[in-house]
């Protein structure tokens, strides 16, 4: 609706790399990560907050490779599908 003038931010419910792919693929530019993070900070410091992001950073990447999207572009031109079975 806004053709590309202003980015699209999505920060709402995050908590896994598969909640960060599906977002990007419905047309988000920036993805929030905050409660997570808030509590990686609060177990373990600024190395609970590096493992969040390692976590979420690895369930991207697996994402990615198991839909075939070698970059974000390729996430961005993704084909969302609903489960038409339930």
């Amino acid at each position: 609706a806004v053709g590309g003038r202003v980015p699209i931010i999505f920060d709402s419910g995050i908590r896994r790399g598969q909640h960060v792919f599906k977002a990007i693929a419905s047309g988000a530019d920036i993805v929030g990560i905050c409660r997570p993070v808030y509590y990686g900070l609060n177990i373990g410091g600024w190395q609970g907050v590096q493992e969040v992001f390692d976590h979420i950073t690895y369930e991207l990447w697996l994402d990615m490779q198991l839909t075939g999207c070698k970059t974000v572009e390729d996430i961005k031109n993704a084909e969302l599908v609903t489960n038409r079975c339930l």
